[in-house]
C-alpha cells in the first residue's frame, strides 16, 4: 500500500493508494512535531504504518531556514576565506537603494575558521594541508558547542584530498558537510552556500527522520527532493538541503502527468495552501534550475523552477505605517489558525474574507471534519473593518483583492518577466484554496482555460506517489568545445558519474538523464544543455544548440568560443506513469443545493463527488469537496473530464 504525505503549514495532506483505490485525507498540521500529524491521519485512515510504502514531502528543512532555526554550525575553509558567506557577492538586491538595509549575518566570524593549504585551479596541491591546522580545528570543535560542521575549500570540486582529511578529523557525533560532497562545482561562494545550509539543517531533518522511522516502522520511508525525484530517508538526512522545495516539487510532477493526460503541454502551475503560493511554468516538462535561492542564501543545487510567495489561505491582513489594507506574508498557520477556526485566532485571513463572502459555506466542514465559525470571522472583520474605514464586507474583499494582486503577480514572474504569453497556457489550480481564486487570476492574465485536477486539495501529497527514485550527480570541468580532447574527457566524467550513481542506488536497474552547462568564453553565467542519448558525442551540435538557447533566451549571438563548465547526471529508476481510471457512464445531473454568495445571490452548489463524466455547469456556481472549494463565477463554464478533471473555460 502507498502513502503520500505532504506537510505544508497549515494542513498536512495525505493519499493513499490500496486495493481499494484512491483514498484523501486533511489534519492540521502540527509544526512542533510534524510527526504528531503524520501518526494522526494514519490512526484516521485505519492504516497499518508498517505496511505502507510512505512517500513524504517535509517542510523541516525549509522552515529551520526560513525560521532561523538550524544547527549551530562551523564553517570550515581556506585560511583568509573565513569571511566568504558575509561578503557573498557584490550584486545589489535593490540597485539604487543608496542605502540598503544590510541582511542578517548568518555564521558569526568567531563560527569559522581558515586552515592553512592549498590546491590550485588544476586541482594540484600547492600547500599541504599543515598539521597545525587540524589540531586548531580540534581545539575549536571541542570548545564550541557545535552540532555540524561545514568544510569548504577552494578548488575541492577538482581534488577533494584535503576536504576529506578534515573530515577524518572531525569526532564522530557532529554532522559533517563537505562541498565536494553536497555540490562539486565551480563558484566558491555558492558552493560554499549550500554547504552550509546541507550543515544547519541536517542534524535536524536526520533527528526527524529516524524518529519518524522508528515511530511508524513503515515498510519503506522515501522523502521527495527539490529536483522532483524521491530519495531513500537515510540519503535524504545526508543532503537535507536537497528538501528545500520537497513539498511543491510533488504538486507539480503531478501537474506534469495531468497535463500530459489531457495534452495540454503548455501550463501554469498555481499551487495555493494554507500559508503560501508556489507557481512554475512547464512546456511540456517543468523547468530545472540551479539558481535557486532561499532566506537570501543561493542554493545551487537542481531543482524544480518554482517561485513561492507568502499569499495563502492562512496569509494575516494588516495597516501598513500608511493605514492601507496588506495581506501576508506572516501566516496564521495551523495554530492558531484562522479566525474562523475556533483556535485562537484574532487576526482575519484571506480564509476568513472567503467564508464571510460565502464563498466557503458557513455550513462546510474544513478537511472534512472541522466547522468553521462565520460569526466569528464576521466580528473580526468588523474590527479590521472599522480601522480604515470599511465594512466587513468591504474589508473582505479588499483582503482577496490584494491576495490576488499578489498571487497574479507571482504568475507574471514565471511567465511574462520569461517572455511567455500567459493566454498561451491553461491554468492549473491545486492546493487546498487555489480553486476560490484560479478563475479572477486566470481573468487578469487574459487567460482562458483551467484545469482543477483531481484530488486538488491534496495534489502535491499524489505527486509524491508519481515521483521515480532519482539522484543528482555533478562534477565541474572548464572543457574548451574546439578541443579535440573535449569528447574524450567529456564521455570520461559521464562514466564517473554512472559509477558513483550505481554506488550510492546499488541493486538498482538505473536510467540516466546527461546535460552540461554552457557559457561563451568570458561569461558569468550559464545555459543547461541536454546531452542527446548515445554512445557519441557531437560537439558541434552541440555548440549550435547552445548558440541556438542563448539567442532564443537573448536575442543575440556572440562571436566567442563555446565552453562546457558543468557536467550533470540525473540516475533515474524508470516507474508507471501516473494516471487516472476513467469514471464510470455517465448518469444523472448531480444533485445542489443553493448558497448566498455576496456579489452573486442564491447559486448552486454541488459536490464534487457527485459530478459525473461530461457534467457542464455555468456559473456562478460552488464545487465542494472535503480537500478544496471550487469557485465558478459568472462567464465561466465547467465539465468534467472522463478522467475527473474539471475543465473550466472563460465564455465571451
Amino acid at each position: 500500500m502507498f502513502l503520500g504525505v505532504d506537510t505544508g503549514g497549515t494542513f498536512t495532506d495525505f493519499v493513499h493508494f490500496g486495493a481499494d483505490g484512491l483514498r484523501f485525507h486533511k489534519v492540521l498540521s502540527t509544526p512542533a512535531d510534524p510527526s504528531r500529524a503524520i501518526e494522526q491521519g494514519i490512526a484516521e485512515l485505519k492504516l497499518k504504518a508498517s505496511d505502507l510504502h510512505l512517500v513524504h514531502g517535509s517542510t523541516v528543512a525549509t522552515n529551520a531556514v526560513l525560521e532561523r532555526k538550524g544547527a549551530r554550525t562551523l564553517f570550515v575553509t581556506n585560511k583568509g576565506f573565513e569571511d566568504l558567506l558575509t561578503i557573498g557577492r557584490q550584486t545589489r538586491g535593490e540597485l539604487y537603494d543608496l542605502c540598503p538595509e544590510l541582511p542578517e549575518v548568518w555564521l558569526k566570524r568567531s563560527d569559522a575558521v581558515g586552515v592553512d593549504g592549498r590546491i590550485d585551479a588544476q586541482g594540484d596541491i600547492l600547500h599541504a594541508l599543515d598539521a597545525s591546522s587540524l589540531d586548531a580545528l580540534t581545539e575549536r570543535l571541542k570548545s564550541g558547542d557545535y552540532e555540524s560542521v561545514a568544510i569548504c575549500l577552494l578548488f575541492s570540486f577538482l581534488n577533494p584530498a584535503h576536504e576529506q582529511a578534515l573530515a577524518a578529523a572531525i569526532p564522530a557525533n557532529l554532522f559533517v558537510s563537505s562541498s565536494h560532497q553536497v555540490l562539486a562545482e565551480y563558484r566558491e561562494y555558492e558552493r560554499g552556500t549550500t554547504t552550509f545550509l546541507n550543515a544547519y539543517v541536517g542534524p535536524l531533518v536526520q533527528r526527524y527522520l529516524q524518529r519518524l522511522q522508528h515511530t511508524l516502522i513503515p515498510r519503506h520511508l522515501f522523502v521527495m527532493h527539490s529536483a522532483g525525484g524521491v530519495m531513500q530517508a537515510e540519503r535524504a538526512g545526508e543532503q537535507a538541503v536537497r528538501l528545500l522545495l520537497s513539498g511543491p516539487a510533488g504538486g507539480l510532477v503531478a501537474a506534469t502527468a495531468v497535463g500530459r493526460q489531457l495534452g495540454e503541454t503548455k501550463l501554469l502551475s498555481f499551487d495555493m495552501g494554507g500559508t503560501s503560493t508556489d507557481v512554475a511554468l512547464i512546456c511540456g516538462e517543468p523547468a530545472m534550475t540551479t539558481e535557486g535561492e532561499v532566506a537570501g542564501l543561493p542554493v545551487s543545487l537542481p531543482m524544480l523552477d518554482i517561485h513561492t510567495i507568502g499569499a495563502g489561505g492562512g496569509s494575516l491582513a494588516w495597516l501598513d505605517e500608511a493605514g492601507l489594507p496588506q495581506v501576508g506574508p506572516a501566516s496564521a498557520g495551523a495554530d492558531p489558525g484562522p479566525v474562523c477556526y475556533g483556535r485562537g485566532g484574532r487576526q482575519v485571513t484571506v480564509t476568513d474574507a472567503n467564508l464571510l463572502l460565502g464563498r466557503i459555506p458557513a455550513a462546510a466542514r474544513m478537511a472534512g471534519s472541522m466547522p468553521l465559525d462565520r460569526d466569528a470571522a464576521e466580528r473580526a472583520f468588523e474590527q479590521y473593518g472599522r480601522s480604515f474605514g470599511r465594512s466587513a464586507i468591504r474589508a473582505a474583499e479588499a483582503v482577496i483583492a490584494i491576495a490576488e494582486e499578489h498571487m497574479a503577480g507571482a504568475l507574471r514572474v514565471v511567465s511574462v518577466q520569461r517572455g511567455h504569453d500567459p493566454a498561451d497556457f491553461a491554468l492549473i489550480c491545486f492546493g487546498g484554496a487555489g480553486g476560490l481564486h484560479a478563475c479572477a487570476l486566470a481573468e487578469k492574465l487574459a487567460m482562458r482555460r483551467v484545469i482543477v485536477p483531481v484530488a486538488s486539495g491534496a495534489f502535491s501529497a499524489l505527486g509524491m506517489l508519481a515521483g521515480r527514485q532519482q539522484s543528482e550527480f555533478s562534477r565541474s570541468r572548464r572543457m574548451a568545445v574546439e578541443d579535440a580532447e573535449t569528447a574524450v574527457q567529456l564521455q570520461s566524467l559521464l562514466t564517473e558519474l554512472e559509477h558513483e550513481a550505481a554506488l550510492q542506488m546499488p541493486g538498482l536497474a538505473l536510467s540516466f538523464e546527461r546535460r552540461v552547462d554552457m557559457r561563451y568564453a568570458g561569461q558569468g553565467f550559464h545555459l543547461m544543455i541536454p546531452l542527446a542519448d548515445g554512445p557519441d558525442i557531437d560537439l558541434p551540435a552541440l555548440a549550435e544548440q547552445f548558440c541556438a538557447a542563448h539567442d532564443k533566451a537573448y536575442g543575440h549571438r556572440l562571436a566567442r568560443a563555446v565552453e562546457i563548465m558543468t557536467v550533470r547526471l540525473t540516475a533515474f529508476v524508470a516507474g508507471p506513469e501516473l494516471t487516472w481510471p476513467p469514471l464510470p457512464a455517465a448518469g444523472a445531473q448531480a444533485p445542489c443545493t443553493m448558497v448566498d454568495i455576496h456579489g452573486a445571490g442564491e447559486v448552486c452548489c454541488y459536490r464534487r463527488e457527485d459530478l459525473v463524466a461530461g457534467s457542464h455547469i455555468d456559473g456562478p456556481a460552488l464545487v465542494i469537496e472535503d480537500i478544496a472549494t471550487l469557485w465558478l463565477p459568472e462567464r465561466w463554464c465547467l465539465q468534467l473530464s472522463p478522467h475527473g478533471h474539471l475543465l473550466l473555460e472563460r465564455m465571451e
